[in-house]
């Protein structure tokens, strides 16, 4: 479990003060709201990238690189041109235990790419597949490090509608295979609402938690329900409000 508590943190000044909320092993949480409120220092601070103040404990210890692995998937996916498809999955667990992968993580890498679609274009460079292979690379190469925390930056914003979709579902047949407190900073509401468990609505006035009016149905049977877009209206009018 990921638990914040009074979590402040910016350079000359706090872009998020007091920051409080909580995300269960087996929970997804939606980080939304207006540009500038903070959502991406949220995902440094965390990363203890920059300085911050106030209680972050991981699995019931403060959290900290050294003892928790975190997994990060960049908007722009942080993939290195210079290396295939198959060791850009692997790399960040070589680089994180100093040596190179196991006979049992090579089968783990092996597995993330079949799962996720990737086995054709494994020896394969970044600059020659398309985005949503690029984009699927480093969910991959996030989830082979088996994180204590997964975190994703606009993870799927540049995909189109039917890529988004798809991208998706891959992303959750393995989230369900090994559950982990994640966080998804999204500014598609529609997005937020099939994938998450709870929310967290982030503006200028403050910031709240609460649950997924969807969190009751099935995450498969969330983009045809009649629920989700009475939900996805509803939230659309609170981010006009906030935008205000």
């Amino acid at each position: 479990m990921l638990a914040v508590n009074a979590l402040s943190a910016g350079y000359e000044r706090p872009v998020i003060q007091q920051l409080s909320f909580e995300v269960a092993t087996d929970e997804i949480l939606a980080v939304i709201g207006p540009s500038g409120v903070g959502k991406s220092t949220l995902l440094k601070a965390l990363l203890q990238l920059i300085p911050s103040s106030g209680s972050v404990m991981l699995n019931g210890n403060p959290i900290s690189a050294k003892t928790h692995t975190l997994a990060l998937v960049p908007q722009d996916y942080g993939l290195l041109p210079w290396q295939t498809v198959r060791k850009n999955i692997g790399l960040a667990l070589q680089v994180k235990q100093h040596h190179r992968l196991t006979t049992d993580q090579q089968a783990l890498v092996t597995q993330l790419m079949a799962t996720l679609g990737l086995t054709a274009i494994a020896d394969q460079y970044p600059n020659a597949i398309s985005g949503g292979q690029r984009q699927r690379v480093a969910l991959a190469r996030a989830f082979a490090l088996q994180p204590d925390l997964l975190l994703l930056d606009e993870a799927f914003s540049a995909l189109d509608l039917g890529l988004k979709t798809r991208a998706q579902q891959l992303f959750l047949n393995q989230w369900y295979a090994h559950p982990t407190s994640t966080l998804l900073i999204t500014h598609d509401l529609q997005e937020a609402l099939v994938l998450s468990d709870q929310l967290l609505i982030m503006t200028k006035n403050g910031t709240e938690q609460r649950a997924n009016p969807l969190a009751q149905l099935p995450r498969a049977d969330r983009p045809q329900s009649a629920a989700l877009f009475a939900a996805e209206a509803t939230l659309a009018k609170e981010v006009a409000a906030w935008q205000d």
